[in-house]
């Protein structure tokens, strides 16, 4: 069914309205955090300044730092951070169906590196941290000429061009983006399909700026026996909101948007997060340091008092500057300068504590590294168990929110196009017999350090044995240690070419014993021909002294 656009219109509206607050809350946060992105309810001409009410960068940078870990800790660019594992545990023990997954995700990690992705999920980061709430785009290029697949593509929407609506379990599936293209931009992209009105102004004023809004929403109603943009179960709407023409009308195939927030109440689509905690601190920091920017000349420089007509000429307030004062009676009384009585330690400490705060709510004190010796790795070890119990539930819910679907999006885009080596033949056998299916299981430094908790285990169990194995060699037969050296490379992200499958382990024991017992039985071999080679010269004495004793007839 087509879109209707007054249909379309109407909802944006009723969802802008329901955003009015957050873009109350949003725009403080942008002043005092984020002023680069202040843009929300004030809006501000190009190039103007936007650093009028900030007096000190503290939160500033405890914010960037967060956003950095955040970045480097989930989704690191020096790394692969993501794996693919089948629902179907069994699929998972076959060695060619490692393989090919490792083989997807390596190339679904290239792809990534290939664009735009560090610097747009940064950015989404960004928000999460001062918003609470991040908006990260995915699509594919276009393809090559000659086919395939073209790589990825993102964009992150900022605060205040977005409303988002959740389905009934709390998951976003709509979002309503206003944005604005030059009339000559929209041309370019639509061609005639901008109307008349657009085309107008784009030919009297090219670079003059547009509103324009896209509809990403479920589709009702589609006929899903049809594979063209407007039967796909995600619908795309871009229109026109002055004349409420529709420009283009598509689709995906999975919801092109995910929407992380970095906790949310019962009841809200948006999400509070830490710098909702930190601005009443960030505000009186920035009072405190702005009073006392202006109090602290007093102090330094302080205003004077004179007797009338005890002075002569204009004050000199210069370091060895020269002051005349007539008049009978103590210099002091004739000229003297004004005690303020600030106390300069007591600001300091002040500042201090708000600064001190504001770092705390912002988790910089386990994010940095302290100085001095370099960490050891249980020191390492610490600091990641650390952040997961500060961050847990946050990242629990970045998990399900951002990186599984995520990733799901990513793969599928990426398999369509037919970008992953050939499905192996036991995984397809069983794609045949129905019932399988691909799960996402995401991996980065953070989940890899929860798991070292197991190889810690391991090493104090091999350290256990290795005491007791002298007087009890009987209790190796209790742990098995082949799953555990496979679970130790999987935890470590040892690549799975590297592992060999049980059946070529088996192959290789099985070669090993047979070489071992024919080289027994060569040994027992050599050894009754060395034991008959020993016992010839005797028989020959004993055949000898039978022969002549026993009248010719040998023993």
């Amino acid at each position: 069914m087509a879109a209707n656009a007054t249909d379309l219109l109407r909802e944006w509206q009723d969802l802008s309205r329901q955003r009015a607050n957050w873009d109350t809350a949003w725009q403080e946060i942008a002043d005092y955090i984020i002023p680069h992105k202040g843009n929300i309810t004030t809006h501000r001409a190009e190039g103007q300044r936007q650093t009028d009410k900030l007096f000190d960068s503290t939160a500033i940078h405890a914010h960037q730092l967060l956003a950095a870990s955040l970045h480097g800790t989930l989704t690191p660019s020096t790394q692969p951070w993501l794996s693919l594992r089948m629902r179907d545990e069994a699929l998972n023990d076959v060695k060619a169906v490692r393989d090919w997954l490792e083989s997807c995700s390596r190339r679904m990690y290239l792809a990534l590196r290939q664009s735009n992705f560090n610097t747009s999920v940064h950015e989404m980061y960004v928000d999460l941290t001062t918003f609470a709430t991040g908006v990260l785009f995915t699509d594919e290029k276009a393809p090559p000429r000659s086919g395939g697949f073209g790589g990825f593509v993102f964009r992150t929407i900022p605060a205040g061009e977005y409303v988002l609506a959740e389905d009934h379990e709390g998951r976003v599936d709509t979002m309503f983006r206003s944005f604005t293209l030059t009339g000559k931009a929209a041309v370019a992209k639509w061609k005639d399909a901008v109307g008349e009105v657009v085309a107008q102004k784009a030919a009297a004023k090219p670079y003059e700026k547009l509103a324009f809004l896209q509809a990403i929403r479920p589709r009702a109603a589609r006929d899903v026996s049809r594979r063209d943009g407007r039967n796909m179960p995600w619908a795309s709407v871009y229109l026109y909101p002055d004349t409420k023409k529709i420009i283009e009308e598509g689709g995906f195939h999975e919801c092109p948007v995910v929407a992380p927030r970095w906790a949310k109440t019962s009841g809200e689509t948006y999400g509070r997060g830490p710098s909702h905690t930190a601005i009443p601190d960030v505000r009186s920091l920035n009072a405190t340091k702005e009073f006392i920017l202006k109090a602290a000349p007093l102090s330094m420089i302080p205003p004077s008092l004179e007797k009338d007509d005890s002075e002569i000429g204009i004050l000199d307030r210069t370091p060895g500057g020269r002051n005349v004062a007539k008049g009978s009676g103590p210099l002091n009384e004739q000229l003297m300068l004004l005690d303020t009585r600030m106390r300069v330690d007591v600001s300091q400490m002040v500042l201090s504590e708000l600064r001190q705060a504001i770092r705390q709510i912002y988790f910089t004190d386990q994010l940095q590294l302290p100085e001095g010796p370099q960490m050891t790795a249980t020191e390492v070890q610490v600091r990641y168990e650390l952040l997961h119990r500060l961050l847990g539930p946050t990242l629990g819910r970045m998990e399900a929110e951002f990186l599984n679907p995520f990733v799901a999006r990513c793969f599928a885009l990426m398999w369509r196009a037919r970008a992953f080596a050939e499905v192996p033949a036991e995984l397809r056998a069983a794609q045949e017999a129905g019932d399988v299916d691909l799960d996402v299981e995401y991996e980065g430094p953070l989940a890899r350090a929860q798991r070292t908790i197991e190889i810690q285990a391991q090493d104090r169990v091999f350290a256990f044995v290795a005491a007791v194995e002298a007087n009890h060699p009987q209790i190796a037969d209790v742990f098995d240690f082949d799953q555990m050296a496979r679970d130790r490379a999987e935890i470590t992200g040892l690549s799975s070419k590297s592992v060999r499958s049980a059946e070529q382990v088996a192959e290789i024991r099985q070669q090993r014993a047979d070489a071992q017992a024919l080289a027994e039985q060569l040994a027992q071999a050599e050894s009754v021909t060395k034991s008959a080679q020993q016992a010839a010269p005797m028989v020959r004495e004993l055949n000898a002294a039978a022969l002549a004793g026993g009248n010719g007839r040998a023993a």
